[in-house]
């Protein structure tokens, strides 16, 4: 009789027993290596977003104030600085004996237009966010949901001819660079005048968007420029009247932002302190102390989920400069989960030298 070999009932349940463990430890490795990839991806993302997104307007915002025959910048430097006034808001200082009325504006105050407005201006708090106040004592920020910061520089090219590369002098150009919107800043050289160009960093809706757990926030720049007075064969003083191509949706340089925050930094008889906007624009001494710098602080989110990560919490708190916010529960995809990040940076003006104080 030949003897048959085979597994017992207990051999065969330890053999499956054994083999679902390391099943589950195969599918468990799985999952954590597609987790972390997921991580690392929207790490990177947002890394190469933030970083590369910030160092580009960092290099803009540097040439705030360039070529302008004055060093300090406050809310009365024309044809350069940070764009406070505009003849929309123009103020006026009152008259002391026979002195007469001085009124001013930093966007050359004979423009007129609707892109002329206080919205199109350097402002506190006037754009859309994915955030609201924590609930802090002393974070820097009203109760409730808290709207985001515009800036607004101008500055007048360093321009070099282009000859076309002809020998004839009729279709020589200025050329000046390109603005962040990435046009090409040139004009004839017989042109009267040089430009002026316009700058303007905001919040706006990005329509280039999938399932999104908030508004799809993105911080994007529009470029305009006007033309410098000057006199004409007359003698005539020809004032600027119209800022070209400004107002509209410009061009997206950092995408999924959720906060954009602009302090200023100015130096006072209390010493050196940052300030947004608004406090900068109460301030009753006259002239407004000189500002020096710009301080930029922004919450970058990447641009895909990492999951459904339970460590990522849907009411984490971010200090993001002088403000501590919490963003916002998702109102949709809620189970998506996404990295942030805050980043700040702090620009030194370079055309503001000059004698310290006012």
């Amino acid at each position: 009789m030949k003897l048959q070999h085979g597994f017992t009932l207990i051999e065969l349940m330890i053999a499956l027993a054994l083999g679902l463990i390391v099943s589950a430890a195969a599918i468990l490795m799985f999952i954590t290596a597609q987790k972390s990839y997921a991580l690392q991806q929207g790490m990177a993302n947002l890394q190469d977003n933030t970083t590369f997104g910030l160092n580009y307007i960092t290099d803009e915002i540097r040439s705030t104030n360039l070529n302008n025959i004055k060093s300090i910048i406050n809310d009365e430097t024309t044809y350069g600085g940070i764009v406070f006034t505009s003849a929309a808001n123009a103020r006026t200082i009152p008259a002391t004996g026979t002195v007469p009325k001085k009124v001013f504006s930093n966007l050359y105050p004979t423009l007129i237009g609707a892109n002329t407005a206080e919205s199109f201006l350097t402002s506190s708090g006037i754009h859309s966010s994915n955030v609201s106040c924590a609930d802090v004592i002393d974070n820097g920020c009203e109760s409730g949901d808290v709207s985001s910061d515009q800036l607004v520089i101008q500055y007048k090219p360093q321009y070099v001819t282009d000859d076309k590369g002809t020998t004839v002098t009729s279709d020589d150009m200025w050329f000046g660079g390109y603005d962040c919107e990435g046009n090409k800043i040139e004009f004839l050289k017989t042109e009267p005048a040089k430009r002026i160009i316009v700058q303007r960093y905001f919040l706006r809706e990005d329509t280039d968007k999938g399932t999104e757990p908030n508004e799809s926030l993105s911080l994007a720049c529009d470029a305009g420029w006007y033309w410098e007075s000057y006199k004409n064969s007359a003698s005539a003083d020809v004032n600027p009247t119209v800022l070209t191509d400004f107002g509209g949706q410009g061009e997206i340089i950092m995408k999924r932002v959720d906060h954009f925050r602009v302090l200023f930094g100015i130096h006072t008889e209390k010493g050196y302190e940052y300030i947004s906007q608004e406090t900068y624009m109460d301030l009753t001494e006259e002239p407004k102390p000189r500002i020096l710098s710009v301080q930029l602080g922004l919450l970058g989110r990447s641009t895909q989920s990492v999951g459904s990560d339970s460590a990522f919490k849907d009411d984490q708190e971010f200090k993001i400069l002088d403000q501590t916010v919490v963003v916002k529960t998702p109102t949709t995809n809620s189970s998506s989960k996404y990295v942030r990040q805050v980043v700040s940076q702090t620009i030194a003006l370079r055309n503001t030298f000059g004698e310290r104080g006012k």
